[in-house]
Parts: structure tokens; C-alpha cells; sequence
């Protein structure tokens, strides 16, 4: 076996020197390096790189201390109420059934889940008993179950650790679990007893009076909730996982739950202290513009509740930075984004495979009529699946470029080209030209050696792609499109509109939107939203509220850029940070062609990706302090 390996390895190096003294590498090299160079020495870099603001300093401006106010007032808890609160949380009876579900479930006690599972079938039972329902076979197989794994008393999380299948599990995805996730002496005891009792009579009764499935869900939920309410990292976890398969409201609830969650750790944990920056400071005015925008809105109580799922979802950016403060908890949750964007996309091309409840909604079929469906997968729309797909995927990339196991590689490629692949059945062009920059962003900085190899592939691709893509993409701004027209003529009509509403706009939301717009569109076209990210800001806030975005986004790419100084090329952390930063920059060029706010959810990733990206950050200035 070494022998292949050195055979192979002796090949590349000779093939590999061959390429070196050839002219065409040295003169793409040439190139390469010319243009880094003039690239590194531009003002735009330049600009980047040097400290404009001091971001420190707008925390001590009275706009800063009213904007930080919030953050300030749980620290001013802290001191008074923390102490007392801690002390009351640890000695309180109920809590120490909480954490007995929840130690016990994460422990797999076999005890506590077998009468778990004995009292939940029970209550399923005696409550269809009492609706006048006959008992299933199934509910009388779980209690007698139940009631034999209650004789076994054995914590399977403690074999787990050495087993075959989890060391397989995490070559394969790249990351170092401790297994360090339950108290041992929550597993033994009578408490835990009770608390399988009271938990699981509330989920049984619950189900058998209500609907059977919200049994299980109610033992899940149950342990999500006091996991959340223990770490709040573990809810941005979840959040992250279940943002783009859970239902809007839903994710709303989650995030809720940890936002709740970091105030409570906040308080109870002394000399916590909130990270707060000039990105924040900034998302802080851009929800009051949007609290003003609510006010004045055509549709008042549809734009509030709308600005009410906003502000949730955009916290989610402090709740990040505040608990993802380590690099092993950072590659940990890139890697749960990254396999919640598999799933997804691996749903979205079966979609395709099998045919799956698709629609031609979104086609010309009469100049596509060679394409037969576009897929959407759980996001309801192409073109919103693929805007999900362009924060996702540089991700994937980032973490097959880093790892540093070649199975992890293999494997974090391989769900690349699956995310790859769905991203092409979108056939969303904006998307497609959103991925390109996205590539072209991260090759260079990350690897533009690579360039010379894309400048021989790019003359070669058409020749290999089918004729449905190529006749799609090379209609791009053929107005003969009813697509392309469609959009171009509500650019118009927003265009019309932003002239009279550019200082307070009308208000979030379709409600506000579709009062206003018919009084502007060109040529009868109806629409929901202005079919562009900046445009629909701008008309839904006013300039005030654009500004404000367009410096959040500034200020990221400049953080991103000091943040890649401190590695430099070849940096682990660099290299992520460039990644999900070249998948921001990829999602704003898609929004200059559709409001990529319409759907929360990809509205809720892209904060994620925001405050994941800043999170990199702060983890190298940590991690060079620290090496000092």
C-alpha cells in the first residue's frame, strides 16, 4: 500500500514540475502576481484595511449608550440580581427536574427512558380511553418495552465515545466531540424517576387527548427547551440546523427561546460581558429605522408584526457572537450549518430525480419549454432555494478546504457538488452569477494560483454543459423573457414610487407594499415585493434605512479583511472567514435581482452567516493575543 502511494506521489511531483517549467505557467504566474500585487497595494484594499471609525468609541457617544442600553441594563442586573438569581436557579426543585430530563435523556439512561417510555404509552392509553378510542397495539408494545429497558440501568452516551460508527462519523465531518455533555450524578437518585414521571405524563396525557403526535414531540421539545435554557450555544445549534426545514414560526419561537436564554446566562454568569461592536451598533439603528418605517407604514399592524419577526431574527446576531467564542465551537456549528444545507439540497435534487410536487410556476415554458422543472426544495421557491444555497455552499468549500482529514475532504467535496448540482436545478440565473462571483472572491484570496486553471476550464465548460443551461443563462437580459420583463418593468414602478416615499418609505411588508404600487406599476403588471433586495429596503425605509444597510455591509467586509490580515493566506480561520464573507457578497449580487428578504428564513440565515463570519474574527484576534 505505501509502495502505490510513493509510486502516485513520485508521479505528481515529476507531472507537478513539468507544469512549473512550462511557459504557460510561468506566464499565467506572471499574471497572477502582477495583479495581486497591484491588488494589495489599491486604495480599495488600503481602505479596508485601515481603522476608519473606531468602533470602541461609538459605544461612549450618547447614540451609542442609548443604542447599547439593552446589553447595558442585563450587565446592571448582573451586579445586583446575579448572585441571588444563580443561587435560586441551582437550589430550586423544579429545575433539578429539568436537569434530571435532561442529563438522563443525554446520557441514553436506559432506566429513565425505559420508564419514560412506559409513562408517556401509559398516558397515550389512558387518555384515548378516556376519548373513547381503543388502545393500538403499538401504544401496549411501547409501555411493555418501557418496562423492561426500566430493569437496565446504563448510560449509553459513555459506550458511544469509543464506538466504531462515531469514530467514523467524525473522521468523516472533521470535528473532535468530548462526549462531556451530561453531570453523572444527574443519572442516579430518585429524581430522575420523578422527573420521567411528571414529563412524561404531561406528553402522554397531552397526546392521548389531543393528537398522539404531539406525545413525542412534547419528550423532544421538553429536552430542547431546558438545553437551551442551559447553553445558549446549543440553541444557536438548533436555530442553525432547523432555520431552513422548520416552519417560519418556528424558527421564531427557537430563536426566541435563546435569546431569552443569553439574557438569563448573562445575569447569572459573573463578568459576562456582551460583545458589541460597530456592525451591532449599526444593526441596532437599522431595526429603529425600521420601528419608524412601522409607524408611518400604509399597513401598520401587518408592517409591525412583520418588524416583530425582523428584530428576533437579526438578535440572532448578538446572540452569536456572544456565545461562539472558541474556534473548536465555530468549526462545530459551520459543520450543523453545513449539513442542514445538505439536507436540503439533498431533498431538493431527489425532488428532481423522483419528480416530486413540482411546478413550472417559475418558467417561460414557451422560450424554456426544454426544461421541465425547477426545484425548490423545502424553501417553497427556486429562486429562494438558491439564494439559501449561496450562503451555504461557500461554507461547505471553506471546510473542505481547511480540514485537515483527507476522508473529511472527500466528504465535505462530495456535499459541495450535491449543493453544486441543486443550485444548477434552480436554473435561477441571479443565482448562478451569484455563485461565479462567489468562487471568484474566494480563489482569490484563498487560492489564486487557481485562477490559471480556471482560465483553461472557462473555454472548455460550455462545451460540456447541457443546452438547457446554456440557453438559460445566455438570457440574461433578453427581454423577451417574460421573466426578465417582469422584473425590469416593477424596477420601474419601485423607481416611480421611491421619488415621493425616499426620506420615510411605506412601510414593511406585501401588505404595504401592494397598497402603494398599483398606483405606480407600468404596464399592469401586479407583484408582491420590488424584486430587489436594495430597491425594497430603500421603498420599505427610506434612504435612511438603506444607508444603514449598505454600512453593515461595508463594515463586515472591512472586519473580514482585518480579520484575514491577522492569518493571513493559508490561515484556517482566514480561510472561513473568506468563504462566508464570498458567500455574502454572492447573496447581495443575487439581490440586485430579487428581494432576498421575502423569505425570513434565508432573511435569518443571512444574519447567521453575518454574525458567524464575525465570530471567525474575534476568534483569531483571541487566538493571536493568546500566542503573544
Amino acid at each position: 500500500m505505501n509502495n502505490t502511494i510513493g509510486c502516485f506521489h513520485a508521479a505528481w511531483l515529476f507531472i507537478w514540475n513539468l507544469i512549473k517549467n512550462s511557459f504557460i505557467y510561468k506566464l499565467l504566474k506572471g499574471i497572477y502576481d502582477g495583479i495581486s500585487d497591484a491588488w494589495r497595494k489599491s486604495r480599495i484594499v488600503g481602505w479596508f484595511r485601515r481603522l476608519h471609525v473606531d468602533e470602541d468609541a461609538l459605544g461612549k457617544t450618547l447614540a451609542g449608550r442609548i443604542v447599547r442600553s439593552p446589553f447595558t441594563f442585563l450587565e446592571f442586573l448582573q451586579k445586583k440580581l446575579g448572585g441571588r438569581l444563580a443561587a435560586a436557579i441551582e437550589e430550586s426543585s423544579v429545575f433539578d427536574l429539568c436537569r434530571a430530563y435532561l442529563h438522563n435523556l443525554l446520557a441514553l439512561n436506559l432506566r429513565f427512558i425505559g420508564l419514560l417510555l412506559f409513562v408517556v404509552s401509559s398516558g397515550l392509553i389512558f387518555g384515548q380511553l378516556a376519548m373513547h378510542q381503543k388502545a393500538g397495539w403499538v401504544l401496549l408494545s411501547g409501555a411493555a418495552v418501557g418496562a423492561v429497558l426500566s430493569f437496565f440501568d446504563v448510560n449509553v452516551t459513555g459506550y458511544l465515545k469509543g464506538s466504531a460508527l462515531v469514530r467514523l462519523a467524525c473522521t468523516l465531518l472533521g470535528i473532535e466531540p468530548d462526549f462531556n455533555w451530561y453531570d453523572e450524578e444527574y443519572t442516579k437518585g430518585k429524581d430522575r424517576l420523578l422527573s420521567a414521571v411528571f414529563f412524561g405524563a404531561a406528553a402522554g396525557l397531552a397526546g392521548g387527548i389531543i393528537n398522539p403526535l404531539l406525545a413525542p414531540a412534547a419528550v423532544i421539545g421538553f429536552a430542547a427547551v431546558f438545553l437551551i435554557l442551559r447553553s445558549p450555544a446549543a440553541g444557536v445549534f438548533f436555530l442553525v440546523l432547523a432555520a431552513p426545514l422548520a416552519p417560519t414560526m418556528a424558527d421564531v419561537g427557537l430563536a426566541l427561546l435563546c435569546i431569552f436564554s443569553l439574557a438569563v446566562y448573562s445575569i447569572t454568569h459573573e463578568g459576562f460581558k456582551f460583545r458589541f461592536d460597530g456592525i451591532g451598533f449599526f444593526i441596532m439603528i437599522f431595526l429603529g429605522v425600521y420601528v419608524i418605517a412601522a409607524l408611518t407604514s400604509f399597513a401598520m399592524l401587518n408592517s409591525f408584526s412583520i418588524w416583530a419577526i425582523y428584530f428576533v431574527f437579526i438578535s440572532m446576531y448578538f446572540v452569536i457572537i456572544n456565545t461562539v467564542d472558541t474556534e473548536k465551537l465555530l468549526m462545530n456549528l459551520l459543520t450543523m450549518f453545513v449539513i442542514s444545507g445538505f439536507l436540503v439540497c439533498l431533498y431538493g435534487v431527489a425532488q428532481y430525480v423522483f419528480g416530486w410536487d413540482t411546478s413550472q410556476a417559475w418558467m417561460d415554458e414557451q422560450m424554456f419549454s426544454d426544461i421541465k422543472m425547477r426545484i425548490y426544495s423545502t424553501l417553497g421557491n427556486p429562486n429562494v432555494l438558491g439564494e439559501y444555497i449561496l450562503l451555504v455552499m461557500p461554507a461547505a468549500v471553506g471546510l473542505m478546504w481547511v480540514s485537515r482529514k483527507p476522508a473529511a475532504k472527500i466528504v465535505y467535496a462530495g456535499i459541495s457538488a450535491i449543493m453544486f448540482g441543486a443550485l444548477i436545478l434552480t436554473f435561477s440565473r441571479g443565482c448562478w452569477i451569484g455563485i461565479m462571483a462567489a468562487a471568484a472572491i474566494f480563489i482569490t484570496f484563498a487560492a489564486g494560483k487557481l485562477w490559471g486553471l480556471g482560465l483553461i476550464a472557462l473555454p472548455i465548460i460550455p462545451m460540456i454543459l447541457p443546452e438547457s443551461i446554456i440557453k438559460r443563462f445566455s438570457s440574461i437580459g433578453n427581454m423577451e423573457d417574460s421573466s426578465t420583463s417582469y422584473r425590469v418593468y416593477i424596477w420601474m414602478g419601485t423607481l416611480a414610487m421611491v421619488k415621493d416615499f425616499w426620506l420615510s418609505g411605506i412601510g414593511m411588508g406585501q401588505k404595504a407594499f401592494t397598497q402603494v404600487y398599483p398606483f405606480y406599476s407600468y404596464n399592469g403588471i401586479v407583484a408582491p415585493h420590488s424584486h430587489n433586495l436594495f430597491l425594497q429596503i430603500l421603498v420599505e425605509s427610506g434612504v435612511t434605512g438603506i444607508s444603514v444597510f449598505l454600512i453593515i455591509t461595508i463594515l463586515f467586509l472591512r472586519r473580514i479583511m482585518t480579520g484575514y490580515q491577522i492569518g493571513g493566506k493559508g490561515d484556517r480561520l482566514s480561510t472561513v472567514m473568506t468563504a462566508l464573507a464570498a458567500g455574502v457578497c454572492g447573496f447581495l449580487l443575487q439581490g440586485m435581482f430579487d428581494n432576498c428578504f421575502y423569505n425570513y428564513r434565508v432573511m435569518l440565515v443571512f444574519w447567521c452567516v453575518l454574525a458567524m463570519g464575525r465570530a471567525c474574527v474575534y476568534v483569531a484576534e483571541r487566538k493571536r493575543r493568546s500566542d503573544k
